[in-house]
């Protein structure tokens, strides 16, 4: 459920926004964002998306019995305001406020996901943090917003694909932590280039209550993934005044973040979420290539040497057994002499067979690719057998 504690009828929303409320005052139970979920007691917020407009749907919120903040002019339960988003931030605001957890926001170009649960982990009940997925400018708001009122702390999972994503969240909202993951070149067809994936990551900064409170996993030295990620996890939990020592090996990873499932004599490592050649190279590196044999996909949104990043993928990977699929590694492959790699084009020539033989004398396999490359599908025919 999402709603502001302290905010109980559709005038204090209005007092809270600073802004004139109807004639008409009602109580109000919750935010809804679905206006097909909007009834009696919910207030509407339209969220303009990339191929939706919930202006649209205002009217069919309000005759549903709901009321709604809006930009447009409509009659009955509405609050009129300049700018939806700004508000959805300030109600944001009020709701960190008036709970006051002691706040944690989280970006970074990969590890953002794990470094969340790994804190949820160690911290317990009392800790709320973004669901899957739910870290984008508008997820921002909806983890904040969703938090019960008993949170003592609250992990936020921060996420930007473009430009200016970060730029009102920095100047609407505040955090006690901030923690800068890694910072790589993702994106890059939607950034153009790495200094603007770093200036907007660390816009974030200027949410910062104590300046000092400033996590850089860029200038952490171990480049072992697992270990990097620890050290984060306990500079955080210093500075949240948790000094017990932390059993870390209790912590598994989630489906597709590095969680290990054993099969016949082996493990399958499912690192399917997503794919950068740095989460590569530090993932892989931690597993021994006299028994690990990679599965690879294509790494998407790379820019324009995207090509010669996957040859590289593969030169330095050369002491490993690899088996890849997409066009991108087509081609690598092409202008890559070497023996240890095997191109396989989908499902219907996926080498099944072959990798159920490996698991069998006791090797593991290494799944890994972008999204767009569907690695889980690859790993379910072994799974699922």
């Amino acid at each position: 459920m999402y709603r502001v504690k302290g905010l109980e009828k559709l005038s204090d929303y209005a007092n809270a926004l600073d802004i004139t409320g109807p004639d008409k005052d009602c109580d109000i139970a919750s935010i809804k964002f679905d206006s097909r979920d909007s009834k009696s007691n919910d207030i509407f917020i339209p969220i303009k998306g990339q191929k939706f407009n919930g202006e649209d749907f205002t009217k069919s919120a309000l005759g549903n019995g709901a009321a709604v903040i809006t930009e447009k002019n409509l009659n009955g339960l509405t609050l009129k305001v300049k700018n939806v988003y700004e508000c959805l931030l300030k109600l944001a605001k009020i709701n960190l406020e008036n709970i006051r957890p002691k706040i944690i926001f989280i970006t970074g170009s990969y590890g953002k996901t794990t470094i969340k649960d790994m804190l949820k982990h160690h911290l317990g009940s009392q800790c709320h943090c973004s669901k899957d997925n739910e870290n984008n400018e508008f997820g921002i708001p909806f983890t904040i917003l969703s938090m019960p009122a008993n949170t003592k702390f609250l992990v936020v999972e921060c996420g930007a694909r473009k430009k200016n994503d970060f730029d009102l969240i920095s100047q609407k909202l505040f955090c006690d932590i901030f923690i800068v993951t890694s910072i790589a070149s993702n994106h890059l067809e939607s950034f153009g280039d790495l200094d603007s994936i770093t200036n907007t990551k660390l816009k974030l900064k200027n949410c910062l209550v104590k300046k000092d409170n400033f996590i850089d996993g860029r200038k952490i030295a171990e480049v072992n993934f697992q270990l990097h990620n620890q050290k984060i996890v306990d500079m955080t939990m210093g500075f949240l005044g948790v000094t017990d020592s932390l059993n870390h090996d209790s912590f598994k990873p989630t489906k597709g973040r590095g969680n290990r499932i054993s099969k016949s004599n082996g493990e399958i490592i499912d690192q399917t979420y997503n794919a950068h050649p740095k989460t590569i190279y530090e993932t892989v590196a931690m597993e021994d290539p006299s028994k690990t044999t990679l599965i690879l996909g294509d790494m998407a949104e790379l820019g324009k040497d995207e090509l010669s990043i996957h040859i590289d993928v593969l030169i330095k990977l050369k002491k490993y057994k690899i088996f890849v699929t997409g066009n991108l590694f087509k081609k690598a492959l092409k202008q890559t002499k070497t023996s240890n790699v095997t191109y396989f084009h989908g499902l219907e020539d996926f080498p099944k067979q072959i990798l159920v033989k490996k698991l069998d004398a006791g090797e593991n396999l290494y799944f890994k690719g972008s999204r767009s490359s569907k690695m889980e599908q690859y790993l379910n025919l072994i799974t699922d057998d």
